[in-house]
């Protein structure tokens, strides 16, 4: 396996050779099916859990977008806009970014990763980030702030998935760290079937900032999350930031649904 120094000189398409190389004795014995239609996955395939047939549903989001949370729009659109949930949600941070609709292949892939100890996902899911059209770019040079989760949750679950998507990331996209920043104080419960105003009174004093922690307002802060749903919790982790002195804060998610 090479080191994380050298990882970082390749791009994107050596990087996947080189993650089928590391795995190449393990895929002879043991060949990759894809996540969602079990079929084999060709060894020149982008990914390794999906197929080229299920990579062709992958929905990369493009401009035009809403620039607080990255939902593309349909036809023409003049300028920065923001879409009518974050009009409403009024963010905290200063632009926002997700990667790909949250359905078919990409949902099973956060699924497994989150629910189902599948930390092999965690490889698509990163490479998926890269090939996303300016996505490097607005990471670089970024400290990566997983969103946290409470103590119970990663007790259950035992990892963050955020903060292993941002570890990743960190050590392919050049000039980018992460720091643990916040913690989360009390439990939320599950918010799968709460309103948009419900999961803002739920997360209320949610999160907070982690002891002996400083905020330096000359640099550029990312909150990161697998999902943006309604843009709550990403918020309400930008806010306690923001109230620290962040000034420079923007998030990045990577499913939007």
């Amino acid at each position: 396996m090479l080191g994380e120094g050298i990882l970082l000189k390749f791009n994107n398409t050596i990087l996947q050779s080189i993650l089928r190389l590391g795995h190449g004795f393990l895929d002879l014995l043991y060949p990759q099916d894809c996540l969602t239609c079990g079929c084999m996955i060709p060894d020149d395939g982008e990914l390794r859990h999906l197929c080229p047939s299920c990579f062709l549903e992958v929905e990369l989001f493009r401009s035009p977008c809403c620039y607080l949370c990255g939902i593309p729009y349909q036809g023409m659109v003049s300028g920065p806009r923001a879409c009518p949930n974050c009009l409403e949600l009024k963010p905290s941070y200063n632009e926002g970014k997700t990667v790909f609709h949250l359905h078919g292949p990409m949902r099973a892939l956060i699924h497994s990763l989150k629910y189902e100890k599948g930390t092999f996902a965690l490889v698509d899911l990163v490479a998926v980030v890269l090939m996303s059209p300016g996505l490097q770019e607005y990471l670089t040079g970024a400290t990566l702030v997983p969103v946290p989760l409470h103590p119970w949750r990663h007790l259950q679950r035992s990892y963050n998935q955020s903060e292993l998507l941002a570890r990743m990331l960190s050590r392919l996209v050049p000039g980018t760290r992460v720091e643990n920043l916040l913690r989360r104080v009390r439990w939320t419960g599950s918010q799968t079937r709460l309103s948009r105003q419900q999961r803002r009174e739920n997360l209320r004093d949610a999160f907070a900032l982690r002891k002996e922690t400083t905020i330096d307002p000359h640099n550029r802060y990312v909150v990161l999350d697998d999902v943006f749903t309604t843009g709550a919790t990403l918020n309400a982790c930008a806010l306690v930031l923001r109230d620290a002195g962040a000034v420079n804060l923007d998030m990045v998610a990577l499913g939007h649904g």
